[in-house]
């Protein structure tokens, strides 16, 4: 079906605007340095007018909406991909609503709502940076990380190890702990995995304290997501 030129000049300008769109997204998540950037929001943002657009023209008359009802279904399978574990924590989940929005945007401006794209863009927009200052100022107040913790059981037991958390003032839960020979030396070697909670400065001065301590082999932190 071939379309006239008025319209193909419209598809244009949604294409453009989805561009705009998916890039002020996209460069929010590059400034993080997440998986998704400026190109994979900007393309997710801009396929998904595109695939509006066109379930529009070869739905014409009939289910207009048979092709847009499936880019849900592939943007799903997109943010699973920028969902991981580590370690503790599951990462990525924020990108992938990102990811998920930016589809809804592509799609809104795909049937011509800028205001409502445009609208939804500045709500993201605020969302992330509004949020994550908020999230910042309560982090600096009660932060919450995961520790790993291997230590000689020589002069340091899991009961000293506690005090030295309790000593700093922070709130800890006891999540596992197990134990191995060290090969070289013969040494009993412990590691304890703790949810700790408290003041950043308070976290910062019970690390410095850790790595001070000669019985401590190595300790890694983890950030609660």
């Amino acid at each position: 079906m071939e379309i006239s030129h008025d319209i193909a000049v419209e598809m244009i300008i949604r294409l453009a605007v989805a561009t705009l769109a998916g890039f002020l997204l996209g460069l929010e998540r590059e400034i993080h340095r997440k998986a998704a950037g400026v190109r994979t929001i900007a393309l997710i943002c801009v396929s998904s007018a595109l695939f509006t657009m066109l379930s529009q023209q070869i739905g014409a008359g009939q289910s207009s909406d048979r092709i847009a009802s499936n880019i849900l279904t592939g943007v799903g399978f997109i943010g699973a991909g920028v969902i991981f574990r580590g370690g503790f924590t599951i990462d990525g989940i924020t990108t992938a609503a990102v990811i998920w929005i930016s589809a809804a945007i592509g799609m809104a401006i795909g049937t011509g709502q800028y205001i409502t794209a445009g609208a939804a863009v500045v709500i993201t927009l605020l969302a992330l940076w509004m949020f994550s200052y908020a999230e910042n100022m309560i982090v600096n107040r009660r932060e919450r990380k995961y520790y790993a913790i291997r230590y000689r059981h020589k002069t340091l037991t899991q009961e000293t190890l506690e005090a030295i958390f309790r000593d700093h003032g922070l709130k800890y839960t006891r999540l596992t702990t197990s134990k191995y020979t060290e090969e070289k030396t013969g040494d009993i070697i412990f590691e304890g995995k703790y949810e700790m909670r408290g003041p950043n400065r308070l976290i910062s001065e019970m690390n410095d304290r850790l790595l001070q301590h000669p019985e401590v082999v190595q300790f890694d932190v983890e950030l609660a997501k």
